[in-house]
């Protein structure tokens, strides 16, 4: 075990920071356990850090703040079942190698594997394809430490409980395990091809209906899009080494035709810090406020030039699911981090939101309480129910979730 005292702490992109009065690193689940509860005979908040790949400040404390890190590995896959219990620091790129050995896989993932599981799962991390959700719609089972330093295990036998605790944002507990559900590992073969931004809104809806995942990105410097797209293949791996290419380029999204297993074909390289804001849509709003993003970024902010992202999900029924149960697109607008980036966001935001949007958790958003309680309306109020239930004293909470109205 490794407890220090450290001054601050930033998340992975560099525009978080808090100053916790102490890093914890258990290296057992019997140890977060004994962590856990004395932070709270404290009166300390706890927070976990993950891979500080939020955007949000969801992780940030001045209390305790845990490191998973140790405490990480797949423990087993169910030969029956093919369900994955998956120790809670265990980052995304370190799962696929051994599920592979079992025979499985992920059935999505998003195309940044930095992430670990438990934070992937409790903010709603997500690919593309609305015949796959999100890491927290392949949960199976979710083992939390509660205050008092127990373990509790949430499964689908506690219908509302397992709402909430699908997608909790750390509210509930301390993710320790996770059972996730698998498929048998697959080979992916990735395709993209470029268009004007016309063509592209015009065929990308064929292509999405028809291949097992798709998404695009416009390039605002050209004014070009490029579709991706992965189908299931039997072909042997064949994936030719592509050097990383600076954001906005062409070449970063127009890639050689590759074939691997999914979990290497999924991933892009991510070297350059940035900050991130995206929004989720009824499906058919996503061509019209893209549309509205690429007039506003072409005609008010200009020196924005990072890409857009543009995927597919799922409807989901987690209460702070961002689908709210509905077939949605997501759009992400990113920025460098040594770039002026927030009054683009808050433009941006307003045209997600007057086309009915909710905020990805891990990224950032500015409509505060009343934009959230609009957006979620009885779905926030019973995830509160669980969250009072199990935390009553809040302390899972932190000032920025409080502020969105969520926790104490």
């Amino acid at each position: 075990m490794t407890a220090t005292h450290v001054a601050d702490w930033t998340n992975w992109a560099g525009n978080v920071r808090a100053e916790p009065r102490r890093v914890h690193q258990p290296e057992t689940i019997d140890e977060l356990r004994r962590m856990v509860a004395e932070a709270a005979r404290r009166g300390e908040r706890v927070r976990v850090a993950g891979s500080g790949h939020s955007f949000s400040p969801i992780c940030a404390t001045d209390g305790t703040l845990l490191d998973l890190s140790a405490i990480a590995g797949l423990e087993r896959v169910d030969p029956d079942t093919g369900a994955a219990v998956v120790l809670a620091g265990t980052k995304l790129h370190a799962l696929g190698e051994p599920l592979l050995a079992a025979g499985r896989a992920l059935a999505n993932q998003g195309d940044i594997d930095r992430q670990a599981i438990a934070g992937a799962l409790s903010t709603g991390t997500h690919g593309t394809g609305r015949a796959f959700g999100s890491f927290a719609a392949q949960a199976v089972a979710i083992e939390f430490v509660t205050p008092q330093g127990d373990l509790v295990s949430i499964d689908a036998n506690d219908p509302a409980r397992f709402r909430a605790a699908r997608l909790s944002l750390g509210l509930l507990g301390v993710v320790a395990r996770v059972t996730i559900g698998t498929v048998p590992a697959y080979r992916l073969r990735e395709q993209s091809e470029a268009l004007s931004f016309d063509e592209c809104l015009e065929r990308y809806p064929a292509i999405e209906a028809s291949r097992r995942n798709a998404e695009f990105w416009w390039l605002p410097a050209l004014d070009r899009c490029v579709i991706k797209q992965f189908d299931e293949t039997a072909d042997a791996p064949n994936r030719p080494d592509v050097p990383e290419h600076p954001p906005g380029t062409l070449e970063r999204y127009l890639k050689p035709d590759a074939v691997d297993w999914s979990f290497r074909i999924y991933p892009s390289l991510r070297t350059v810090p940035f900050v991130e804001l995206e929004y989720t849509l009824p499906f058919a709003e996503g061509p019209a406020a893209i549309r509205e993003v690429r007039r506003l970024m072409k005609t008010e902010h200009p020196d924005c030039t990072w890409a857009v992202e543009y995927r597919t999900q799922p409807g989901e029924d987690a209460y702070l699911s961002p689908t709210q149960g509905e077939e949605s697109v997501t759009i992400s607008v990113h920025q460098a981090i040594d770039q002026p980036w927030e009054p683009f966001f808050r433009d941006a935001e307003g045209v997600f939101a007057a086309h009915g949007g909710r905020a990805h958790w891990g990224k950032l958003q500015y409509r505060g309480r009343d934009g959230i309680a609009a957006a979620y309306g009885d779905s926030l109020a019973r995830f509160e129910a669980v969250r009072a239930e199990m935390d009553p004293d809040g302390v899972f909470g932190n000032d920025y979730l409080r502020e969105v109205g969520l926790g104490r």
